[in-house]
């Protein structure tokens, strides 16, 4: 397997003509079900805004153990991300995906019945494994099995069916919470994990691109040195970091913000998030549409500087009204439209046979982002209510980090590479 940098040997072996339309459906369901593995995913990263109050009552949480709560999700999420992208380097997308899907229905069971804080995180750390490797394994599966002209509008409009996790995230959560409790709108979400599970194991069979040698763990590391090595990356990298500063606002923040702030129960919280969820989901869809038109690196350009004045915004008016905080919040969660984006970019300066560790550390980066977001919040709230200030002003202060974040990913994204536009697919 080739290093980043390197010149590929490894090749999509191309079908014969009369296989083309079987591997074609193949591929198409294989990406359906990745997909319904991708909402879930959405709704594993969303689901702790809408419960925040409940949860943090019921297993008698902090605001740093709530951030924290949510921070292991994606410190597990981002740990696994190069050693994902190194197992689809060398076996494929489906039997990393399976194996790790199996691991978070455990842990979606495990959060339904968990009685406290040390289990619930143990939870959170298995979603986070079997979330990590579903966007990803999207982006490998499409580029290693369709043509170029589909890839970027394959990719972009499975992202915004995939927000369709966080609308459940939402409304539906809030109701089934007000009705039934937080524990069995979990517990309906591990038996979802478990047919995602089946639906990866039973259609994505594929397995490892090219025919050259394995490569020791020597050579691994340092060839995902290699691509920490490329210049062009750390244009990309601040970008990814700063995904969560406004995803994390409908992610977990938003609900304790609303709560605290405007005083909104479960389920006008359910009723906001959807909001959010739906301005994300309809925001998405209008990707696809856009990169017809233009390309991706003043779409994103455009984004991150409307997200950092939304986030600006919020900072020095955090309890201005409720309706212009629900519909700033929105604009930061669809901050999280531009990742395909950002994957898309990246994808055009990393060799294919690369291709998995590359995505895998670019991956890395947007969640380790969502940890440090997560748990940064948390720390600045606790401090901030600690130093006497109220809800306004804690979240202020929070509001203003995020927009500092965003600040500083657009300006070196200024400098970013500039892909060619893909053909128009016939």
């Amino acid at each position: 397997m080739a290093c980043p940098g390197q010149p590929s040997s490894a090749r999509a072996i191309r079908p014969p003509a009369d296989a083309a339309v079987p591997a074609l459906q193949n591929s198409t369901k294989a990406i359906l079900a990745l997909t319904f593995a991708y909402i879930l995913s959405q709704f594993f990263r969303s689901f702790l805004a809408v419960i925040a109050p409940e949860l943090m009552t019921d297993l008698d949480l902090t605001p740093a153990q709530f951030g924290w709560l949510s921070s292991v999700f994606f410190l597990a999420f981002g740990a696994a991300q190069i050693p994902v992208g190194i197992a689809f380097d060398r076996y494929g997308v489906g039997r990393p995906t399976t194996i790790l899907l199996g691991v978070g229905v455990v842990g979606a069971a495990l959060f339904a019945v968990t009685p406290n804080a040390a289990l619930a995180m143990l939870a959170q750390v298995a979603l986070g494994f079997a979330c990590a490797p579903i966007f990803m394994a999207l982006m490998y599966y499409s580029a290693n099995h369709l043509p170029e002209p589909r890839f970027v509008q394959t990719v972009t409009l499975t992202s915004a069916i995939g927000t369709a996790g966080a609308f459940m995230a939402a409304a539906p959560l809030g109701w089934a919470t007000y009705l039934f409790g937080w524990r069995p709108a979990l517990a309906m979400a591990a038996v979802m994990t478990l047919l995602a599970m089946l639906g990866v194991w039973r259609f994505v069979r594929d397995g490892r691109i090219g025919d050259g040698p394995q490569e020791s763990a020597g050579e691994t590391a340092r060839a995902c040195l290699a691509v920490l090595r490329l210049p062009v990356l750390w244009t990309l990298i601040p970008a990814c970091l700063a995904l969560a500063a406004g995803i994390t606002f409908r992610n977990a923040w938003g609900g304790p913000y609303l709560s605290d702030v405007f005083g909104l129960d479960a389920v006008a919280r359910g009723e906001a998030m959807t909001v959010a969820s739906l301005c994300g989901l309809l925001s998405a869809f209008a990707v696809p549409l856009l990169v017809r038109r233009w390309n991706t690196k003043p779409i994103a350009t455009v984004w991150l500087a409307m997200t950092f004045l939304g986030a600006a915004a919020l900072a020095l008016l955090p309890a201005a009204d409720v309706l212009v905080s629900v519909g700033l919040i929105s604009l930061l969660f669809t901050i999280g439209n531009i990742h395909p984006l950002l994957m898309t970019q990246g994808k055009g300066v990393l060799p294919a046979a690369a291709r998995g560790r590359g995505f895998g550390v670019l991956n890395s980066f947007v969640f380790l982002g969502y940890a440090i977001a997560s748990a940064g919040f948390g720390w600045i709230a606790e401090t901030a209510t600690g130093a006497g200030y109220a809800p306004a002003g804690v979240f202020a202060w929070i509001f203003a980090a995020a927009a500092i974040a965003l600040l500083a990913a657009l300006l070196p994204y200024l400098w970013s590479p500039r892909p060619p536009r893909p053909p128009r697919p016939r």
